[in-house]
């Protein structure tokens, strides 16, 4: 859920709109395809004493919205303290699950009180078992018959289906029929829509080149994705990115070894780290044009395809993929299938 008035003028003066922080390392859904599996040492570091300096220099920075990530958010004990904290501060929590927490009543009963103004996504990237359990190998597909029931009982509690997403990514592991149908079945049986990715070349340290290979949907698999992809929200492109460029340009993340980043999945071996730079607030000023991606502010500083890209006002490609295929943060996103 995104206040768009309020995206568009943290855009304009070049400042923030949200804040990606990861609150644990640890998740219980295995996704084979994960970015955290490129994290050599994915242990998490900050302490609650630390979460709550941090949600206060958001708010200093302008933060509206905190986008609670893990690994599995919901799997930190402390949590709910941390989103009543800053709800206390008026900013909105968005809890990116991976769903299988929501299946505790408890939990779930606190995330849609805690949520109320904000927004719950799942990760449910087939609703076929026997897909599922190739891109989750250590896991049953008993899980995913869990996640959706916990879509429907969150659902049930009285939380909006609008204020819902079923946040997915789509590899080359599964078919486009495949994506196409979860999209369908989450629009038909639960009213709520999709947040699509395309998948980040990301696997763990040490892994061959090739490996890659498999998880790399093809071109033509992506554009006819995406043609279902934007049918469901009613217009007529959508940008290459999980959101718009003016989302992405006004973003700045906090990983769970405390590095600060652009993005939550742009895992920077050299980036400013709050255990020994200084405070959030402090960082974030020092480095913002870096972390607003300020260049690609300029038509002219855009990839040469994106120069001409009729959703260039919109889109500048996804600069995480950008970053993990090796082109740098400002490189050609490799997934996007348009040229016009």
């Amino acid at each position: 859920m995104i206040d768009y008035e309020r995206l568009q003028s943290a855009y304009e003066r070049e400042t923030f709109y949200s804040l990606q922080l990861e609150i644990g390392d640890e998740c219980q859904q295995g996704c084979l395809y994960c970015y955290m599996n490129a994290v050599e040492h994915g242990e998490n570091t900050l302490s609650d004493e630390q979460i709550g300096r941090i949600l206060c220099d958001a708010h200093a920075l302008g933060v509206a919205a905190i986008e609670w990530l893990g690994g599995e958010p919901l799997l930190r004990t402390s949590i709910f303290e941390h989103m009543a904290f800053a709800s206390s501060l008026g900013m909105r929590n968005n809890v990116w699950t991976g769903g299988l927490p929501l299946a505790e009543d408890g939990i779930l009963r606190q995330t849609v009180e805690w949520a109320q103004d904000g927004l719950i996504s799942v990760h449910v990237s087939t609703v076929d078992p026997d897909v599922y359990q190739r891109l989750h190998p250590t896991r049953s597909p008993d899980d995913l018959a869990a996640i959706l029931d916990a879509a429907e009982a969150t659902l049930d509690l009285g939380y909006p289906a609008s204020q819902m997403l079923n946040s997915v990514t789509f590899t080359g592991l599964q078919t486009a029929d495949d994506m196409i149908h979860t999209i369908d079945y989450f629009e038909h049986r639960f009213g709520v829509k999709t947040s699509l990715n395309v998948y980040h070349t990301y696997l763990r340290p040490g892994t061959p080149a090739g490996e890659l290979e498999r998880f790399i949907p093809s071109p033509d698999a992506v554009a006819r994705v995406y043609a279902r992809y934007t049918r469901q929200w009613g217009v007529e492109r959508l940008p290459m990115n999980c959101v718009n460029k003016q989302y992405c340009a006004t973003t700045l993340a906090v990983l769970c070894d405390g590095s600060v980043t652009p993005c939550a999945t742009i895992r920077e071996k050299d980036a400013p780290n709050l255990h020994t730079d200084g405070a959030l607030f402090d960082v974030a000023t020092r480095i913002r044009d870096h972390l607003t991606i300020k260049p690609f502010r300029k038509r002219e500083n855009l990839p040469q395809d994106c120069q001409r890209c009729k959703m260039s006002e919109q889109c500048f490609g996804c600069r995480s993929r950008a970053y993990a295929a090796g082109r740098g943060l400002y490189g050609k996103d490799p997934r996007c299938f348009r040229r016009a």
